[in-house]
């Protein structure tokens, strides 16, 4: 079937003409459709709204999705009237940052013909925090727009780049390149931290399954993140069902790391959650130090307690942590097959007010026996390592697991890992991927400004307020205010007076043009 064509105002449009039939005595059209703007009339490339992107196959009438680089034919709607006014500085900094920062050669290695979307979708994800189907609007008053003009951020095309990114194999390559980033740029440390999130969401699909994770029972995947202990950088993820414990996960992660980014892991820093008598006697085998939380479940810690709880409480054992005061003791034990391990006896004073509040709020439910076995069990704890640690080093040795927890805050805040709002796994991992650039940027950012006490919301509106001024040939940029250049000056980036056009590209301009000496 051949297909009719129509030219509106100066842009080709296709349609499906159908048949012509008989029907209560007049002619009409049966299976007529308008396809949309062709885009490639020799390959049956068409866009439109409904669709997206896509190819239609006359002879068979099957529909298919179009080649990533066809992304960049579409032009733009010459009804809309074009902005003038930009925000410039937060879609300027970022861009600058990911060159200084040499992660643009991690982003490049990213398999998807487009770049200008690649880069403008992870602008998005690091700038703003708001839902996908807003990045399209965001994009048009961004100088975004001017930087990466090829860029389609329409939402039917943001769902066929997500699940471009998220195919197993361009995940898996990613890390390869991001760790060795890492390695080189940051830090060659072997020690990490591993722990887990849920990531909920009501669509069905595969990864999405009921968890109950410390009680919270609710419908989710499980997103696994191993950081670098040292840094607090992270090293990849790992998405899982719901419905898989934490314990079933730790060798494998470890044997990930070690095959994608050769990091032999000589250390391990996790919660309870991961602990298993299976797992230790590999980390033995493999000879990986670990520092974890003994889980109550296990007869060891009900032994420790009731043997060394009623003498714990002594000056000797006193540890000041922060602003607590902590009791510890530490006890050598035998684990698993019999490995000489070092248990960590504590008593916190401050997780005591906590517990009996909470329990005196369930009080009615329970019995004095039970409430009574409650109190005496209150404010223990126990710390399980390879290494004998002393006493007043290994609650900071612990906490420094904070580190994976701020990552989490991080991530879900300012690189917008949550909600879930995909249909596929490939998306899944797609949304995952960029997330975990954005929380990387964001950790350099948060790191470089510590000194400073400015938090992530604060520099990107500091950095929007600085506007340019769109001309046909000339953008004009607004001075930076001083909290948009105290940015600029901590990561030593320079910020142009004016782009000139030449040909598609926008040049910067930094100094005023120098003028020769009159004879």
């Amino acid at each position: 079937m051949k297909l009719s064509y129509q030219t509106i105002n100066g842009t080709l449009y296709a349609k499906i003409p159908g048949k012509s039939v008989r029907k209560n005595g007049k002619i009409v059209k049966q299976g007529a459709k308008h396809l949309g703007k062709v885009i490639d009339k020799e390959n049956n490339i068409f866009f439109n709204k409904e669709r997206g992107m896509f190819t239609y196959d006359p002879e068979t009438g099957e529909f298919g999705e179009a080649d990533e680089s066809y992304v960049s034919d579409v032009q733009p709607d010459k009804r809309k009237r074009q902005r003038t006014i930009l925000d410039y500085g937060d879609a300027y900094f970022v861009d600058q940052l990911i060159h200084h920062m040499g992660y643009d050669k991690v982003i490049d290695e990213i398999s998807y013909k487009n770049k200008d979307t690649l880069y403008a979708m992870v602008a998005y994800y690091v700038i703003s925090n708001a839902a996908n189907c807003h990045a399209n609007t965001w994009y048009e008053g961004s100088f975004e727009s001017i930087l990466y003009p090829k860029a389609n951020l329409t939402s039917q095309r943001i769902s066929d780049f997500m699940r471009s990114i998220g195919k197993s194999e361009n995940v898996l390559k990613f890390f390869e390149n991001h760790m060795k980033w890492i390695k080189e740029n940051i830090s060659s440390d072997k020690a990490i931290i591993i722990d887990s999130t849920g990531l909920p969401n009501s669509i069905h699909m595969p990864l999405t399954a009921i968890s109950n994770h410390n009680g919270k029972v609710s419908n989710e995947a499980r997103m696994i993140t191993t950081l670098q202990r040292d840094t607090g950088y992270p090293l990849m993820f790992r998405i899982i069902p719901g419905n898989i414990v934490d314990m079933n996960t730790l060798i494998r992660s470890v044997n990930v790391l070690d095959n994608l980014g050769n990091i032999e892991t000589d250390y391990i820093l996790s919660d309870a959650g991961y602990y298993t008598l299976e797992d230790i006697n590999e980390l033995y085998r493999a000879n990986i130090d670990f520092l974890m939380r003994l889980p109550e479940k296990y007869r060891l810690y009900r032994d420790l307690i009731n043997k060394y709880g009623p003498e714990l409480k002594q000056e000797r054992n006193m540890v000041k942590y922060s602003d607590r005061v902590v009791y510890i003791k530490q006890i050598e034990v035998s684990i698993g097959d019999g490995h000489k391990a070092y248990a960590f006896l504590g008593y916190d004073l401050d997780q005591v007010d906590h517990e009996i509040h909470k329990c005196l709020n369930k009080s009615k439910e329970m019995s004095t026996m039970q409430i009574q076995k409650k109190l005496e069990s209150m404010g223990y704890f126990v710390l399980i390592s390879s290494l004998p640690f002393p006493i007043e080093e290994v609650l900071p040795a612990y906490y420094t697991r904070q580190l994976v927890e701020q990552y989490f805050d991080l991530s879900k805040g300012s690189s917008k890992l949550t909600p879930l709002r995909v249909h596929s796994e490939e998306a899944v991992r797609g949304h995952l991927l960029l997330s975990m650039i954005a929380a990387t940027i964001n950790v350099y950012i948060q790191k470089k400004t510590k000194k400073t006490a400015t938090n992530q919301e604060g520099i990107f509106m500091g950095l929007r307020n600085q506007k340019c001024l769109v001309y046909k040939t000339v953008t004009s940029v607004e001075e930076p205010q001083k909290r948009a250049n105290d940015i600029y000056n901590a990561f030593n980036i320079s910020c142009p007076l004016s782009y000139t056009k030449r040909g598609s590209d926008w040049v910067p301009k930094f100094h005023l043009k120098r003028h020769e000496d009159e004879v």
